[in-house]
């Protein structure tokens, strides 16, 4: 399970490291027609490995949805944005350092009816974020922008 969250802290850095090539102008982008806007992916980056942990535990389709509707209207800067990851993965961190080995074990369900147990839950934490950030990585690509972000150590 460490392997797992280093992962996902490795990609945390990453993705900050993307977040530097946002333009102002990129934000209100579609990073691809007819999809979400640049700003809309990066929200739903950085509420992820928290939204994505009450998710394991049970949390309901509307409970995720007012969670994001609250911290959209708080996302207004690179820097917020950077600062809103780093505490959604130190809640993630710190929620796993607190389960017991059988908790690990139990399985809970998604509102839409996947079980998972704890740590197949972590893993699609990590595939998740992993798919986000290939998303960025392309669309800054796409808008032109050299990246120096390796996407694998």
């Amino acid at each position: 399970m460490n392997e797992t969250m280093n992962q996902i802290g490795w990609q945390i850095e990453s993705l900050k490291k993307l977040f530097k090539h946002v333009s102002f102008f990129s934000l209100q982008q579609e990073i691809y027609p007819g999809g979400r806007t640049c700003q809309a992916l990066l929200n739903h980056i950085v509420l992820l490995p928290e939204a994505d942990y009450r998710l394991s535990q049970g949390a309901t389709e509307e409970e995720i949805e007012q969670f994001y509707l609250y911290w959209e209207k708080e996302l207004t800067s690179t820097e917020m944005l950077e600062a809103r990851l780093d505490l959604s993965f130190s809640i993630l961190k710190d929620a796993y350092k607190e389960l017991e080995p059988e908790e690990l074990a139990v399985k809970t369900a998604s509102y839409w009816g996947t079980k998972y147990n704890q740590t197949e839950w972590l893993l699609v934490i990590l595939t998740h974020l992993s798919h986000h950030r290939s998303q960025l990585f392309t669309f800054l690509r796409t808008e032109g922008e050299q990246l120096d972000v390796q996407l694998f150590e």
